[in-house]
């Protein structure tokens, strides 16, 4: 066998490192949609828009802000490392306790947000309502995205003090938060494709966080963010 076969093959070789990215990129994945799993049954079962839907929902969506924070956490630390790196799921489930945690008064400013939402919703119809809704759906989710870029990197303080320096560094970096919205907008519309898109939402999430990820360090979000830090 030549040097460059034993180099491809190799137990470190190069198709070794891409089959544990990879592999990396579907077990991240799949953590998180476990931590969706209970909204998303929860969103199936509901036949009708009632009180208890809408709080049902809330309540069942509330993992996901502590899924999202460890799904960037653990992409930030596979860049880091240059590849895939070993005790994922320890690594995932201590994230999300450290998210959920650290960051729980966030997680229920959210959810209070979101039950506003839900209700004007429910409540006012017509195209003008739901674009208010969707507007005001992008702008929590991308506040919460913000802090959950802000946070891993080492950045300490109340939930408030994080969300105040995770907006400023978007603001002063507009075109980050841009690149969040159309990778977020992409991958909700991927899980929509006929036959594929089941199969892709086993890998959408951890590569939307790498690309989240990749694009804050190419537009200047982390400098701007470590700078504030100081």
């Amino acid at each position: 066998m030549s040097a460059a076969a034993k180099g491809l093959f190799a137990y470190d070789g190069r198709l070794s490192r891409a089959l544990l990215a990879v592999f990396q990129f579907f077990a991240v994945s799949g953590l998180f949609l476990l931590t969706a799993l209970p909204a998303i049954i929860v969103d199936q079962a509901s036949g009708s828009v009632s009180h208890a839907a809408i709080w049902l929902g809330t309540v069942a969506a509330l993992p996901i802000g502590p899924g999202v924070y460890a799904v960037l956490a653990g992409m930030r630390g596979f860049i880091a490392a240059g590849g895939y790196e070993g005790g994922l799921f320890r690594r995932f489930w201590r994230d999300f306790a450290s998210g959920a945690k650290g960051l729980r008064w966030l997680w229920l400013g959210v959810a209070a947000l979101e039950l506003l939402l839900a209700y004007n919703a429910a409540l006012y119809g017509g195209d003008g309502a739901f674009l208010a809704v969707t507007a005001g759906g992008a702008a929590v989710a991308l506040a919460a995205v913000a802090v959950c870029c802000v946070a891993p990197q080492g950045a300490s303080g109340t939930p408030l003090e994080l969300l105040t320096l995770a907006l400023h560094a978007a603001a002063s970096r507009p075109l980050a938060p841009l690149a969040w919205l159309a990778v977020l907008a992409t991958a909700l519309a991927a899980t929509q494709l006929p036959v594929v898109g089941t199969n892709l939402a086993l890998f959408l999430p951890a590569l939307a966080a790498w690309t989240v990820l990749a694009a804050n360090r190419r537009l200047g979000f982390d400098r701007k963010a470590a700078a504030l830090r100081r």
